[in-house]
């Protein structure tokens, strides 16, 4: 496998998608074929161009079935199995090599019409016609889930699924054979904000969080290790970190203890190849989101990286481990090396405005060719590495 060079960064291209925001991003096999989905619950696969270009390519398929906002996106190396989760409370497979159904119009490019028949005042640029696309139903849907979906991991060996969703339950599911393998339900009235699977599906993780500013007291913050086949608590990271804190079944008077560690809650988790380190991002309205890298095995911080204003979005590791690449709402990608903490690289600019402008998922190709993030400005963005 190429080897990742963050040392020279060239941008592809920018893949228009406007209208609700783009939310997540994963590549199909290679760096050439890209999946995104965005806030209204569409999924569309990009053919991405060899060389730099100004003229983005339009999408070749058009994945049909969620209803909501898409949470995430996992594929299979070969790119052959796509898996999304949902705010429709529903995870589905797409077989992306399956024969189209039919195909439709679609327009991703409205919010530049508007912004152009206004400058002209030819009302008539809104109407004209969109692109034309094929499209496809999903292999299978699980609909077990009874609310928004918000976490979802691939295992390594790409044999198990884990979902979690806003009613604090988590699944661990058999890839081929589509059935449950393990359940279970975390602190009542937490959200599950993240979950991330080892290489071999073994053990999982799961961050929980519930921020009700208008309540006097709120349900802790969770971030624990378990079992993947039984649902067993392994580890509780937040005793490990802070094992002075003995009352943990409410945040009256301990969240002052955690906040600084958790922020607005863990919702974004990695484990690294070797499954040694997982790294965790802070999330939410923060002031500087950060990334923990911590020891899987006993809990303990090995560092902070990274850094990004109002917090973090995603995280991922390289496929050699030496690097974790973070998003964030500072609509920026930072690259930093594991066994320092030093930012190697930044990819994107700052734009000023955390309700506006975030990165809000990255993926790296596996061929570790390519970086892409989902950029809530309308677009995703794709980078070349060299």
């Amino acid at each position: 496998m190429p080897a990742f060079q963050p040392n020279k960064v060239q941008l592809l291209c920018d893949l228009t998608f406007e209208g609700a925001w783009p939310t997540t991003v994963a590549f199909l096999g290679s760096s050439r074929r890209l999946a995104a989905g965005n806030r209204d619950g569409q999924l569309f696969i990009w053919e991405l161009p060899d060389k730099q270009t100004k003229e983005p390519p339009p999408p070749v398929r058009f994945l049909q079935g969620h209803t909501n906002g898409i949470t995430r996106l996992r594929a299979t190396r070969d790119g052959k199995t796509l898996v999304s989760s949902s705010l429709d409370r529903s995870v589905r497979l797409w077989d992306t090599t399956a024969p189209t159904t039919g195909s439709t119009e679609v327009v991703l490019d409205m919010k530049t019409r508007e912004q152009e028949a206004r400058r002209q005042r030819k009302p008539e640029i809104v109407t004209k016609p969109g692109v034309k696309v094929a499209t496809q139903t999903a292999a299978h849907v699980f609909q077990v889930h009874q609310n928004w979906v918000q976490a979802l991991d691939l295992s390594g060996d790409e044999k198990r699924l884990i979902t979690g969703d806003d009613n604090g339950m988590t699944i661990v599911w058999d890839l081929a054979s589509r059935k449950e393998i393990a359940r279970w339900t975390g602190y009542p009235g937490n959200w599950i904000t993240s979950a991330a699977l080892t290489s071999d599906g073994q053990t999982a993780f799961v961050a929980e969080f519930c921020s009700r500013r208008g309540d006097f007291d709120r349900p802790p913050a969770q971030a624990r290790i378990y079992d993947a086949s039984t649902g067993k608590e392994k580890l509780d990271i937040l005793k490990v970190q802070f094992p002075n804190v003995k009352k943990r079944d409410n945040s009256y008077g301990y969240a002052t203890t955690w906040g600084k560690f958790v922020a607005r809650g863990f919702v974004a988790a990695d484990f690294s190849p070797d499954d040694n380190i997982l790294a965790v991002g802070q999330g939410g309205e923060t002031g500087t989101g950060k990334v923990h890298l911590l020891d899987s095995r006993t809990g303990k911080l090995i560092r902070s990286v990274s850094g990004h204003q109002y917090g973090v979005t995603d995280v991922q590791f390289s496929a050699d481990g030496q690097f974790v690449l973070s998003a964030g709402r500072d609509t920026s990608i930072r690259i930093c090396r594991v066994s320092d903490g030093k930012e190697i690289a930044k990819l994107g600019k700052e734009r000023g405005g955390q309700f506006k402008d975030w990165f809000h998922a990255v993926d790296v190709s596996p061929d570790q060719q390519c970086v892409a993030a989902a950029d809530i400005a309308g677009q995703v963005r794709v980078w070349r590495l060299g």
